[in-house]
């Protein structure tokens, strides 16, 4: 629930999943930017007030940890002395003035009538152009996750981040190395390597290629259940429906996932196939989750038989 504007930042820590900002962050690959407008403004103030809390890979721990952000401090001098400032409270400080200047009077009089609404006023307009995003880990405070953006009187840009979204990914494939080739972890690898470094169409070729041979291993688990002539014949969508229950099911009840990635590499922008990047990995990595419980279904009940057959012959 959003706050009143007039009231003071709230002191409760907020997830980084519902915060838009927190989100671009972890997402975005480099050079791709999002609107701050007044509909979002809130969740920015949120986060230069350090109250947005990310969970995130911990590239020195190897291990998921929480991160959090002390307020954004800036200096401002005045009057031959230095004083130092939150942003965020500048910032919401804008917002206030803003509204007050667009509300009307008992009388019906409007201060300052189309006023153009600003994120930020002139004098943080220089502090406020490149921000570094100090995230800490909770475990130990000498391992940093750090965001470096772009700021514009309508937008945010993101230019930089350590570690970066590669390191930061690749250990993720750590958790289907049962069941995933050698050559796809690669690509993969390569995959999210070229959109860390704000690649897109690229980045979908070898996208492509992985979900290919996915689907073909998926024919492999299936055998003889599926015609193997229609296989053959049929378009990459009809493959995708054909193996339902070798495939995960939001990837069979929406087979469009080839269609993006042979769109990207013939048709789509550079930046539309950054925007989409995450969702379709995010469809190669349903696939593998779903083998790798599987893997592990499997693997629990030969241990339990095994342990069962051992108890069984020496009561015997």
């Amino acid at each position: 629930m959003r706050h009143n504007i007039f009231d003071s930042i709230p002191s409760n820590i907020v997830s980084g999943k519902d915060n838009v900002f927190a989100n671009f962050l972890q997402t975005a690959g480099l050079y791709k930017s999002m609107k701050i407008d007044e509909d979002n403004i809130e969740d920015l103030i949120l986060l230069l007030d350090g109250k947005v809390r990310i969970s995130a890979y911990c590239k020195e721990c190897k291990e998921e940890r929480v991160f959090t952000m002390k307020p954004y401090i800036y200096i401002q001098d005045k009057d031959n002395k230095c004083y130092s400032k939150k942003l965020s409270e500048e910032v919401l400080r804008t917002q206030k003035l803003y509204i007050l200047k667009n509300t009307p009077t008992v009388g019906g009089h409007v201060e300052e009538q189309n006023t153009v609404w600003k994120w930020k006023e002139s004098q943080i307009e220089e502090v406020s152009r490149i921000l570094i995003l100090k995230f800490i880990c909770s475990m130990n405070e000498e391992h940093h996750l750090d965001y470096i953006v772009l700021t514009t009187d309508k937008s945010m840009m993101k230019i930089g981040q350590y570690p970066s979204v590669a390191d930061m990914t690749f250990p993720e494939l750590d958790a289907y190395k049962h069941v995933i080739s050698k050559e796809d972890r690669k690509e993969l690898g390569t995959a999210i390597g070229l959109f860390a470094n704000g690649v897109g169409a690229g980045s979908y070729v070898y996208l492509r290629r992985i979900l290919e041979r996915l689907v073909y291993k998926a024919k492999e688990a299936a055998a003889d259940v599926i015609d193997n002539e229609m296989f053959e014949q049929a378009r990459v969508a009809e493959r995708i429906k054909m193996l339902e229950g070798y495939l995960p099911d939001v990837l069979v009840k929406n087979t469009t996932i080839y269609g993006i990635l042979s769109k990207g590499i013939h048709e789509l922008s550079e930046e539309e196939c950054r925007e989409y990047f995450p969702v379709v990995k995010e469809c190669i990595y349903q696939i593998l989750g779903m083998w790798e419980s599987e893997r592990k279904k499997q693997a629990d009940e030969d241990a339990l038989n095994k342990a069962l057959s051992s108890i069984s012959s020496s009561i015997k």
